[in-house]
């Protein structure tokens, strides 16, 4: 009897167990199962890559537009080319004139200083012309020249006292200091048979005694200009 009532004891206890379990697992159906985790966060993806720098090309090349005056390349030059020696003629000329009217107001100055130039190249010309033979004249006639060409140079230089202004006073100067040293002693070099350095000096001479002549026929035509125009009449 005691160990019935033990067997339907352990049965009772075993079913009570059971409903207890299956009442848990139903109640956890009616709550609904837990919600899933959310997914992990993807990983953020790199930046796309800079585009690649373009090189400036500067601003935008102006057209090609049709010169308006017609003309080519070349004729444009030659125009330019042109206006500017018309410009500097025109400035040439005017200097010329500013000499010519400076020179003018000396020109009893510069007759002088031109003729001894000439006396004096003459006379050392007439020693040359006597050769070898003639060393002891050429060295006296030199000795003779030297004061009156100081003398010459300083009245010269009276022409044109500040520099600038007379065309031909720096001519002078050159001609007076090569008759006072390089001719003499050119002409007593070609006594010894070389003629090259007189050669020079006579090329040199004959150059500026060129220019100076034709400055004076200048000088004068504007002063016989200027006397031939007739005055005004004295009115009654």
């Amino acid at each position: 009897m005691r160990r019935a009532m033990q067997a339907t004891g352990g049965k009772l206890a075993l079913a009570l167990t059971t409903a207890s379990l299956f009442a848990v697992a139903l109640s956890a159906c009616d709550k609904g199962t837990p919600p899933a985790p959310p997914p992990a966060a993807e990983a953020p993806k790199p930046p796309p890559p800079a585009p690649a720098a373009v090189p400036d090309a500067g601003p935008a090349k102006p057209k090609m537009v049709a010169n308006p005056d017609g003309l080519t390349l070349a004729e444009r030059i030659a125009k330019r080319q042109a206006a500017e020696a018309k410009v500097a003629a025109e400035l040439a000329a005017a200097e010329n004139e500013r000499l010519l009217a400076y020179d003018r107001t000396k020109l009893p100055l510069h007759k002088q200083t031109f003729a001894f130039i000439l006396k004096t190249r003459a006379q050392y010309d007439a020693v040359a012309k006597k050769g070898p033979s003639a060393k002891g004249e050429l060295d006296k006639l030199r000795g003779a020249l030297s004061a009156p060409i100081v003398a010459a140079a300083k009245k010269m230089a009276t022409i044109d006292p500040k520099g600038g202004n007379s065309n031909v006073t720096t001519d002078y100067d050159v001609m007076l200091n090569a008759l006072a040293n390089d001719y003499p002693a050119a002409i007593a070099i070609s006594f010894e048979g070389d003629q090259g350095p007189l050669g020079e000096q006579t090329a040199e001479l004959d150059k500026r005694t060129k220019k100076i002549e034709e400055w004076m026929k200048d000088l004068s035509a504007g002063n016989k200009s200027k006397a031939g125009k007739p005055g005004k009449k004295k009115k009654k």
